[in-house]
């Protein structure tokens, strides 16, 4: 399976978003669009840049939508990929609408403890996420919740994806550390994908959902003007 998400050239890009080729340059010099976000391969033409398709079209919508609400510096600190070193409290768990009481209270039983790293917060959500869109049924999910937990714990790299794997009528959760752009994930036959989901874009989605309820700071600054 190919990790990085299906391509999109530069060409199709600006059509699609009805940007410039002025604005995309201008946003990646600002630190809005991931450097690594520009690849470049050889085309009939020469060369061309590519895009990962889903991120990118993600991004550019954040940022049209945010820029006159923020300055491009406060949108670099909102998108960047860096996470807050502040833990979450029981309490401040239900603030998330996403979270399912009952992950949340495994996730305290298995690790025993009752605050969380934002990590562990974007690993309960994809649980949550996963048994609400019927990928895996609920005693499954929380069959799970041991070993997800256990390991999400020692989990430092937002750059990670988190894949939900399917082994006949058996689920597995699989984490991939800072995977490349360009790699690829080869698995037995027998073996099914059955989902996978971008922390480090879990993280973008989240931090500006969230940004106001918890203040989020962003390179020690909290983003101001909200």
């Amino acid at each position: 399976m190919d990790i990085s998400q299906k391509e999109l050239s530069k060409k199709d890009l600006l059509k699609t978003t009805g940007i410039s080729y002025g604005q995309l340059y201008r946003w990646k010099r600002e630190g809005l669009i991931p450097e690594e976000w520009f690849v470049k391969r050889p085309s009939p033409t020469g060369q061309e840049t590519f895009f990962p398709k889903e991120q990118i079209l993600k991004r550019v919508q954040a940022i049209q939508t945010l820029k006159d609400r923020y300055s491009l510096e406060e949108l670099a600190k909102l998108l960047s990929p860096e996470i807050t070193n502040r833990v979450f409290t029981e309490e401040e768990l239900e603030c998330f609408t996403e979270i399912d009481i009952r992950v949340a209270a495994d996730f305290m039983d298995v690790l025993n403890k009752d605050t969380f790293t934002f990590i562990e917060v974007l690993v309960m959500i994809t649980l949550c996420r996963w048994k609400e869109q019927n990928l895996i049924q609920e005693q499954e999910l929380y069959d799970l919740i041991p070993n997800v937990a256990t390991t999400a714990a020692n989990i430092t790299e937002i750059k990670t994806f988190f894949l939900l794997l399917a082994v006949n009528e058996a689920h597995y959760g699989l984490f991939l550390l800072n995977p490349s752009p360009e790699g690829s994930l080869l698995l037995d036959e027998r073996i099914k994908v059955v989902c996978q989901i971008s922390l480090q874009e879990l993280c973008h989605e989240i931090k500006l959902k969230y940004k106001d309820t918890f203040s989020f700071t962003f390179d020690e600054e909290t983003v101001k003007n909200s």
